[in-house]
């Protein structure tokens, strides 16, 4: 069925519903319904919700889909020991009757160190089944990324200006090449050829 919903009245029910995955009391023509939210469409510019899909349901038939993840805490590696934590799933799937919808499924990652992690098997909700794979990484406490440098940017530097100095040293003179004579020596040469002419 497709209907119109005024904008003002849907972003004040989602603020009372404090969430996507709330149930909402949808009226059409008198008739009231519990509908969730199945997909929910902005325009990209303005932000303003431009499609949503309502889905009604059944208070006593458990229903499929995704609550948010939220994290608490800072974790002991991060803190400690400048670890980095990478969050891998921002959402989970669950299956549970309308009216035990959880807002959202918090971990508290204080206690996590480098290479400690949560899994979905280490989740837990009140009346709620999980169907996401129990093996699958919530989050995880990395070790911070170390970069070995060989020498010293300094030490490379000197160096390398102790190794020009060495090789000026032994190099000719400018304007000189080897093999050939200075001026003040070819004018001794000269001297000595008209001494054996004479």
């Amino acid at each position: 069925m497709s209907i119109e919903v005024t904008e003002r009245a849907f972003r004040s029910a989602l603020k009372e519903a404090a969430g996507t995955s709330a149930i909402f009391n949808l009226e059409v023509d008198g008739k009231k319904s519990k509908v969730i939210i199945r997909d929910l469409q902005r325009d990209p510019i303005s932000s303003h919700v431009i499609h949503i899909d309502f889905h009604a349901i059944s208070m006593n038939k458990p229903l499929h889909l995704s609550i948010p993840i939220r994290m608490t805490g800072v974790a002991r590696g991060v803190k400690t020991d400048g670890g980095i934590l990478q969050t891998t799933m921002r959402e989970l799937e669950i299956s549970c009757l309308p009216a035990d919808i959880p807002e959202q499924v918090t971990v508290d990652v204080s206690d996590l160190g480098i290479g400690d992690s949560v899994h979905v098997r280490d989740l837990e909700i009140p009346n709620a089944k999980i169907l996401d794979e129990p093996q699958r990484t919530v989050v995880v406490v990395a070790a911070p990324t170390v970069v070995k440098v060989e020498e010293p940017v300094e030490e490379a530097a000197e160096l390398a200006e102790g190794e020009e100095a060495e090789a000026a040293e032994g190099a000719p003179a400018e304007g000189e090449a080897e093999g050939t004579t200075k001026p003040e020596d070819k004018k001794a040469d000269d001297k000595k050829t008209e001494k054996k002419k004479e």
